[in-house]
């Protein structure tokens, strides 16, 4: 078929043109996924009649592709129905017949044509045969490269392939995707949950199929497993939240205790004085090589006799000895707001530090890797989101087969797959499969419980309009921006991928919302809207490598106020006033080192955390000076009452995280809920907290599965 004769479908206010695979509602392009897109093309192509759930499995995976089929066609569905403005409930478009499959019940219009408009003809172009005895070369050139390729070919070890998966663990209990968890072959060891959201436990199950069960320990706030000792008696791990840089006890950002948990059971011991954002042992079991700052260190098993191994540009994660002992990889994370991670190495001497996968193009995010037991593979997790897979990576050079060490995919679904980890003999791959979900929910403090709040939706942050009666909202994990009614209903979706929203703030005359955009791999940025939907402005920025964060609108609407920093200069810091007339740009005065503004409902405060995040600062307009409102462990997210009395924030106290709130008028502190006990994402775009129109506060809480899958490989 002719692109002149390829069908374009209308349907109620929309039109799917298959020329050009675009969605359009009322002229307007919408943004859908492919998953969807392909339900929908073959929803309509069969209008009326009953599409199974099978048919729709075949259309969308292959046969080797690992997917919850139930999970990923519901989600599916799920994103369709969102585009369109459809309900489950009360469908205008596409039916549900329960446990047999979906029909499209609106009327279809189809045409074909050039215009859409218009019949077209099926126009072939003329094809030009090469002559005979050009066909002759090909033919025996071709011939002979396929040879050649046998030849080579018949040395090399074929590349696993997934041929079946299952599940492991089935506690709907929340695990870090970016942590590699580690094995015996017997048990699978891993944490679940974390300090700062509900928690954290040292968790083991089977490396077959069973009960989840807990290692009791001493430890209250397990952070991150990093090994296990070569007789499977101690796991080498992290406690603590992994706080700001102390100076005074040698600890670099991020960085936690490390200490070794004796196996099945026991008392813990510390790791001399040592902090670590990654350790692991050596082969033999004598010395532990950490990272800590931008070192990367060695020490005794006891934390004595520290050396340094070579400097590293970033934060180490996931050390792993090759099999061989002569190598050590891990991935360096740069900064949250890039979100930029690849994969290095360096011999064991610490000689010839480089990146892995120099100029790789697949993704600029690579992480997790481990090597299979024989050392000929290297499996890890590259991707965010709907593009995140893991790759497997043959460790022997070739001169065919993609070239010399050139990662293939291994497998990819509509979970995001993550942290993978061999078996002993290599047979079997572990890793997390992860359903991304989330709830708002409102705390009502007289009868001491939540509720839901815009039940239905997978919504995080949220900020109802000045007149109260829409909201803008952000979707997850999409992270598009959506306006409504407060009660959910007559939805408008704003932003499209790739980008990002997060923190939408709308203008005091309801006419715009602001957010941040939160793209990966790039820094974060601001832009603003019609708040009727059109096309995003951006506040323009000389230097690309910028990050803009946290926007609030001045009093009259005129101005944005924002933080804005570079990724590699954090204590550059500051809060600028921008003119949205003149677009002139101010410097708040004295605000060097300060982040995350809030403005108060009347205009005249600005409260602002320091770089440390252990200190809440409070600019008077008419005063042009700062002063100290509040000092603690550890600050995160803070917003105004309503009524300006009060500043809400997230406080971690004595390793739990709780709710608080300070009053302006003379700095008291009031503890308005502890939030160790409510289930959290191990995210930091879902660490926020809102406020209802009536200051009932509001968190994301999390309903996510994540589940340990094992693959079996062949």
């Amino acid at each position: 078929m002719s692109l002149q004769n390829t069908p374009i479908y209308r349907f109620g206010a929309f039109e799917l043109d298959l020329r050009s695979a675009e969605l359009r509602k009322n002229g307007v392009k919408l943004k859908l996924q492919e998953q969807p897109r392909l339900v929908l093309v073959h929803l309509l192509q069969r209008p009326g009649e009953v599409v199974s759930r099978d048919e729709l499995r075949s259309l969308l995976w292959t046969d080797d592709t690992f997917v919850d089929f139930e999970i990923g066609l519901n989600t599916a569905v799920k994103r369709l129905r969102e585009t369109l403005g459809d309900s489950a409930n009360n469908p205008k478009f596409v039916g549900t017949l329960p446990r047999r499959g979906y029909k499209f019940i609106a009327p279809v219009e189809v045409l074909l044509g050039g215009n859409g408009h218009q019949p077209g003809a099926i126009n072939e172009p003329a094809r030009r045969q090469p002559k005979s005895s050009v066909r002759l070369v090909y033919v025996a050139a071709f011939t002979l490269a396929l040879v050649s390729a046998g030849l080579l070919w018949r040395g090399l070890p074929r590349l696993p392939r997934v041929t079946k998966a299952r599940r492991i663990t089935s506690d709907a209990k929340a695990k870090r995707s970016t942590n590699l968890f580690v094995t015996d072959d017997v048990h699978l060891y891993f944490v679940e949950g974390a300090p700062w959201a509900g928690g954290s436990e040292i968790a083991q199950a089977s490396a077959t199929v069973g009960e989840t069960t807990h290692i009791v320990t001493s430890l209250k706030e397990v952070l991150k497993i990093y090994a296990i000792s070569q007789d499977r008696s101690e796991l080498l791990l992290a406690n603590g939240t992994g706080g700001p840089a102390d100076p005074k006890t040698g600890r670099s950002d991020s960085a936690a205790e490390l200490w070794v948990q004796p196996l099945p059971e026991g008392t813990p011991h510390r790791v001399g004085g040592v902090y670590a954002t990654d350790a692991c042992w050596t082969p033999d079991g004598a010395h532990i090589v950490y990272a800590n700052g931008q070192a990367l260190m060695t020490v005794e098993n006891d934390g004595s006799s520290p050396r340094e191994l070579a400097k590293v540009a970033g934060v180490v994660r996931g050390l792993r000895y090759s099999p061989d002992g002569r190598r050590i990889r891990f991935h360096v994370v740069r900064t949250v707001e890039s979100d930029s991670s690849s994969i290095w190495e360096i011999d064991a001497d610490g000689k010839h530090l480089h990146p892995l996968l120099p100029g790789w193009k697949e993704s600029p995010f690579q992480c997790c890797g481990n090597w299979s037991p024989d050392g000929n593979y290297y499996y890890f997790q590259a991707g965010h989101g709907v593009d995140q897979a893991i790759w497997v990576m043959p460790e022997h050079r070739f001169i065919v087969a993609g070239g010399p060490g050139t990662p293939s995919r291994l497998i990819s679904g509509p979970l995001r797959l993550s942290a993978p980890v061999p078996s002993g003999d290599g047979k079997r791959l572990f890793l997390i499969g992860e359903e991304p979900r989330v709830e708002l929910v409102r705390y009502d403090a007289r009868s001491r419980r939540f509720d839901p709040y815009l039940s239905g939706l997978s919504a995080g942050p949220f900020e109802a309009s000045p007149d109260r009666k829409s909201i803008a909202y952000v979707s997850y994990p999409d992270m598009s921006l959506w306006r409504s009614h407060p009660d959910g209903s007559n939805k408008m979706q704003l932003t499209f991928p790739p980008v990002r929203a997060y923190g939408p703030r709308w203008s005091p005359d309801g006419s715009k919302i602001a957010y941040m955009d939160v793209q990966f791999y790039r820094p974060w940025k601001i832009s603003f809207l019609s708040s009727s939907g059109g096309p995003p402005q951006t506040i323009p920025s000389p230097d690309p490598n910028e990050t803009q964060q946290d926007p609030n609108w001045t009093l009259d609407g005129k101005s944005l106020i924002f933080g804005k920093s570079k990724p590699s200069e954090r204590d550059l810091s500051g809060i600028f006033r921008l003119d949205l007339g003149s677009g002139n740009l101010s410097f708040i005065p004295n605000s060097d080192g300060l982040n995350s503004p809030r403005v108060s409902p009347d205009g005249r405060f600005i409260s602002a955390f320091t770089n440390s995040t252990t200190e809440l600062m409070l600019f008077d307009t008419k005063t042009r000076h700062w002063s100290s409102l509040l000092k603690g462990e550890e600050f995160g997210d803070n917003l105004w009452s309503h009524d300006g009395k009060y500043v809400y924030l997230r406080e971690s106290f004595k390793g739990s995280p709780r709710l608080v709130r300070v009053r302006i008028r003379d700095g008291t502190l009031e503890e308005v809920l502890s939030l160790k006990d409510i289930p959290q994402l191990v995210d930091i775009f879902t660490a926020w907290i809102g406020l209802s129109p009536e200051d009932a506060p509001v968190l994301i809480r999390d309903r996510s599965m994540q589940e340990i899958y094992a693959l079996d490989l062949q």
